[in-house]
């Protein structure tokens, strides 16, 4: 396996990534770009060009795996490009994540069927394309342990703010700060604030003081983009989520626990498929009582337990609970199906005529954000 991380530090998280599985560490290429050329590009496009300027060698791979979409440019460019496949990242339930770029993958491995369900009835996979493998990065985080951990040193109730990070849908710049002084002003809860990890990737130090001023010792952390806003720690450890449209709501739910929701843009949300994760809890304005909202969040939880546990199934096939609630697979482990699947989708394509010296046996495995 070669996988090509677009900066020093993506490889690193590789690394320790690696060795936290026991896995022996894959070969990683980073996908330098010339100083000056990034100093020329919007962020928005460096990743494109990032990409542009490995499609050679990606491309003299068996097979391209990604998480991401924009790595679709491969198979548009001219020339032989491998089968590309699709491997979930998440099961969240906005548009975007269901979009034509899609049409561009040779297999589309999605986490549960409310996922395939929704790409085949929008003509973006046709059913012999888009297979269930089950949710890896759920996965993955077990097989490295995944538990719930103590964050603060009492035991009061733990609030998770994950907003995300889309200018109008996330709610983050309205609800932040009041969220922060409800918590400390009530003496019943801690909070966590986590977005998005995009959310902080350009901002400047100035505004990242101003987030990271909202913290309060032993009762507000804030987490701008570090290893535990993505690897689960917080998801597992709280007992509220209070959020707007991030897919880190399944992870949560893996447990199921009450929810809090935002509709900080004015969303026409009810019957909406884009808002679904909405039906895991109340949903409230900006500008309401936080305290109450809170307060209402557990107390009316029993009501949409059923939903939740209903929906989350859906959304990661294979998820099973005991009694007491703990999470685990039914059948084989999404990784290991899905490895199995692409093996024995490459050992039976065409053979490729490659290029002199052509790497063979290899798969990329594309690490660009979404």
């Amino acid at each position: 396996m070669r996988i090509f991380a677009p900066t020093s530090d993506d490889a690193d998280g590789i690394a320790a990534l690696a060795d936290k599985l026991a896995m022996p560490l894959p070969e990683i290429v980073i996908m330098k770009m010339p100083s000056a050329l990034r100093a020329m590009l919007p962020p928005a496009t460096q990743k494109t060009a990032q990409l542009l300027l490995a499609a050679n060698r990606i491309r003299d791979c068996d097979a391209i795996l990604c998480a991401e979409r924009t790595s679709t440019i491969l198979k548009r460019l001219p020339g032989h490009c491998p089968p590309l496949f699709h491997i979930p990242h998440g099961a969240g339930d906005r548009a975007v994540g269901f979009e034509d770029r899609f049409r561009h993958f040779d297999k589309v491995f999605v986490a549960g069927a409310k996922d395939r369900e929704r790409l085949i009835a929008g003509g973006r996979c046709t059913p012999e394309r888009c297979v269930v493998g089950g949710p890896v990065k759920l996965a993955a985080s077990m097989r490295a342990g995944l538990r719930r951990q103590s964050l603060f040193p009492d035991d009061r109730p733990v609030i998770l703010y994950n907003p995300h990070f889309h200018l109008r849908m996330g709610s983050g710049h309205k609800m932040a700060r009041r969220l922060a002084n409800a918590v400390c002003a009530s003496e019943r809860y801690n909070l966590v604030i986590a977005p998005h990890i995009r959310m902080a990737r350009h901002w400047s130090d100035t505004l990242k003081q101003d987030w990271q001023a909202l913290a309060v010792k032993d009762r507000v952390l804030v987490d701008l983009g570090s290893e535990r806003s993505v690897d689960m720690s917080y998801t597992m450890a709280a007992d509220l989520y209070v959020g707007d449209v991030s897919s880190q709501i399944y992870e949560y739910l893996v447990r199921p626990r009450p929810c809090l929701f935002i509709n900080g843009h004015d969303a026409a949300w009810q019957g909406n498929p884009d808002y679904a994760m909405w039906d895991f809890g109340p949903v409230i304005e900006p500008d309401d009582d936080l305290d109450m909202a809170i307060r209402h969040a557990f107390e009316s939880w029993p009501a949409y337990r059923a939903v939740q546990e209903r929906r989350t199934e859906a959304a990661f096939d294979g998820l099973v609970r005991d009694e007491a609630g703990n999470a685990g697979f039914a059948e084989t482990e999404p990784c290991q199906r899905i490895a199995h699947m692409i093996t024995h989708y490459v050992s039976n394509a065409k053979p490729v005529m490659g290029t002199p010296g052509r790497t063979t046996g290899t798969i990329s495995f594309g690490q660009i954000a979404p």
